[in-house]
C-alpha cells in the first residue's frame, strides 16, 4: 500500500547521459495486485511499431490562421524587426544584409538577428556567419544566413491541433536539454513520426524553465537562470516540423518555492505546530499555490502551447494527517477536480488541450490508495481532455500479478490502460487515456527496442490513443530504433501539412 512505498522522485537533467537510478526515477510508486477482474492483456507481438489508433475524442478546436503565410509577409516582418545596421533584400530571394561596425563580433551580431533566423542558438548562428562572412571589417557588408522562410504569426494562431487520429505519440524533454539539443531531436522525431514532445515549463525542483512573469517565480527567482530564452519561439520550431507541445507543470511538488518564499504560505502546515513544514510540497488546498501553476499554464497557451499537462497534479502521500494538516482522504480528489476546473477554464477556451499525469495505482488500485493521492479517475479525469497514468512497468512490486519481475513484463501498460479506461466508461467520460511509457532501462533486464514498442503496442491495444514516452535522461535511442524512418513517399512535408491545414 502506499504507506510502505518509496517515492522515488529525483529527475536527472536531460544534459546527463548517465542511465536512470532508483532514485532517479519519477514518481515511482510500486502498486497492489490488480483486482480479479482485471484482464491481462496478452504479450504484444516482436515487430514495428503500432499503427496509428483511429479512436476519436472530444477536444477543444485550435484556431488557425486563414491562409498559408506570403513572402510579403515575411518581408514586412523582417523589415520591421531587422536591427541597427540591417537591410532587407527582397529583389529576388529575400536575404538580410548587415553592415559591420566597428566593434562587431559574431557573437554580438548572431545575438541581433537570431530570432530573424532558422538557426536555434546563438553560438551555432555565430558560427554560420562566421563560415559565410570569414572576416569582420568596419563598413562591409555581410550577408546573414538561414534567414526566416516565412513571417512568424500570433503564437496562439500558430497551434496545430489533434492530428487526423486524434493519437499524439510524444517524447519527453527538460529545459536544459532543450538548450543542447532541441533541433536535432525535432528533426529525429518528425522524421519517425512522433508528433509531440511534453516540455518542462517548470522543473519538478521548482525552477522555471522560461522568462516568466508569474508572481511566485518573480518573488523568489524560480526563472532566474531560464533554459530557455523564448518560450514561443522554442515552440514554433516544433510547429514548424509538425510537432505539437505539451508543457508540463509540476504543480504541487516544488521544493524551490516551499523553500525560497519566506513567509512559507504556499507550504503545508504542521498538524501539531501550526507553523510551514518544508517538506518539497506546496499545499494543494491553497489558493496561492493553484493561482501559480494557473499563471504558467496561461503564460503556456499564450506561447503557443498545444497543450498543458498537469504532473504532480495530487496530495502527498509520504506523510499523514498526523504530520501535517491535510483533508480527509475521501475529500482530496474533488479538491483536485476543483483545480482542474480552473485550469481548465484558460486552456479550453483558447483551444488548448489538458492532460494529467495520474499514478498507475489509479487505474486498478485500493480505493484508500487512490482516496489518499486525490486522484480518483472518475472524479478527476472527466475534467481534462487527457489523462497519462504513469504505468511504467518496472514500478511494480515484487509478486504483481504473480511475477517475479513485473519490470520484465510490457503488458503491464495494457492493464493500467485498459483500467483506466473502465474508469471513465462508468462515468461516461470522452476523456482519451494517454499512458506514460518506460524508455529508461530500470528494475528490467530486457529494455531495448523490443521493450519500448512492446509497451506502445499493449497501450493501444487496450484503448489508449497514443502515448508519451518517460526517459529521465531524455535517452532516445531505444525509441527512436522502434519508430524507423519514414520515407519521403510516406511523410508529407511540414510544409505540405501545415499547407494542407
Amino acid at each position: 500500500m502506499l504507506k510502505r512505498l518509496a517515492l522515488l522522485a529525483t529527475v536527472v537533467s536531460c544534459s546527463s547521459r548517465t542511465p536512470p537510478a532508483a532514485q532517479e526515477a519519477r514518481d515511482a510508486e510500486a502498486l497492489p495486485p490488480p483486482p480479479s477482474s482485471v484482464v491481462v492483456a496478452p504479450e504484444a507481438s516482436p515487430s514495428s511499431a503500432p499503427a496509428p489508433s483511429t479512436a476519436t475524442t472530444e477536444a477543444p478546436t485550435a484556431k488557425t490562421p486563414a491562409g498559408a503565410p506570403t513572402r510579403e509577409e515575411l518581408v514586412a516582418y523582417l523589415k520591421k524587426n531587422v536591427p541597427t545596421g540591417g537591410a532587407v533584400d527582397a529583389a529576388d530571394a529575400v536575404k538580410l544584409t548587415h553592415t559591420v561596425a566597428t566593434g562587431d563580433t559574431y557573437p554580438s551580431i548572431a545575438a541581433a538577428y537570431l530570432d530573424l533566423t532558422e538557426i536555434y542558438t546563438p553560438s551555432e548562428l555565430a558560427r554560420a556567419i562566421e563560415k559565410k562572412n570569414p572576416s569582420l571589417i568596419a563598413g562591409s557588408k555581410i550577408e546573414i544566413p538561414a534567414v526566416l522562410t516565412r513571417a512568424p504569426r500570433d503564437p496562439r494562431e500558430e497551434k496545430l491541433g489533434l492530428p487526423e487520429d486524434k493519437a499524439l505519440r510524444a517524447l519527453f524533454m527538460t529545459g536544459p536539454f532543450l538548450a543542447q539539443k532541441w533541433v536535432e531531436s525535432l528533426d529525429k522525431m518528425a522524421a519517425r513520426g512522433i508528433n509531440a514532445v511534453i516540455l518542462d515549463a517548470k522543473d519538478y525542483q521548482g525552477p522555471v524553465t522560461y522568462p516568466t512573469k508569474a508572481k511566485i517565480a518573480l518573488e523568489t527567482g524560480a526563472a532566474a537562470k531560464p533554459s530557455i530564452p523564448n518560450l514561443a519561439r522554442a515552440i514554433r520550431f516544433a510547429h514548424w516540423r509538425g510537432i505539437r507541445v505539451s508543457l508540463r507543470i509540476p504543480c504541487f511538488h516544488d521544493p524551490w518555492a516551499d523553500k525560497k518564499l519566506k513567509d512559507g504560505r504556499l507550504s503545508l502546515i504542521g498538524a501539531t505546530s501550526g507553523q510551514p513544514v518544508h517538506i518539497d510540497w506546496l499545499d494543494p488546498t491553497n489558493e496561492e499555490a493553484q493561482d501559480y501553476a494557473i499563471e504558467i499554464a496561461k503564460e503556456g497557451v499564450e506561447a503557443g502551447a498545444d497543450e498543458i499537462n498537469l504532473d504532480y497534479v495530487r496530495f502527498p502521500v509520504h506523510i499523514t494527517e498526523r504530520f501535517a494538516k491535510l483533508p480527509d482522504p475521501s475529500k482530496r480528489s474533488a479538491i483536485i477536480r476543483d483545480f482542474v476546473k480552473r485550469v481548465h477554464a484558460e486552456t479550453k477556451p483558447a483551444g488548448v488541450l489538458l492532460s494529467l499525469d495520474l499514478f498507475g495505482v489509479t487505474a486498478t488500485g485500493a480505493r484508500s490508495d487512490i482516496d489518499r493521492l486525490g486522484q480518483d479517475i472518475t472524479v478527476v479525469g472527466p475534467e481534462a481532455e487527457v489523462i497519462m497514468p504513469m504505468v511504467y512497468p518496472s514500478h511494480y512490486d515484487k509478486g504483481y500479478n504473480g511475477w517475479e519481475h513485473p519490470g520484465d513484463h510490457p503488458e503491464i501498460v495494457g492493464i493500467g490502460v485498459k483500467g483506466a479506461v473502465a474508469q471513465l466508461a462508468k462515468v461516461k467520460s470522452t476523456t482519451v487515456v494517454r499512458a506514460w511509457i518506460q524508455a529508461f532501462a530500470w528494475r528490467t533486464s530486457i529494455y531495448g527496442t523490443q521493450y519500448v514498442v512492446d509497451q506502445t503496442k499493449s497501450a493501444e491495444a487496450n484503448g489508449g490513443i497514443g502515448w508519451g514516452m518517460w526517459s529521465p535522461s531524455c535517452e532516445y535511442s531505444a525509441v527512436y530504433n522502434g519508430f524507423p524512418v519514414k520515407t519521403a513517399a510516406s511523410a508529407p512535408s511540414t510544409a505540405a501539412a501545415l499547407a494542407k491545414k
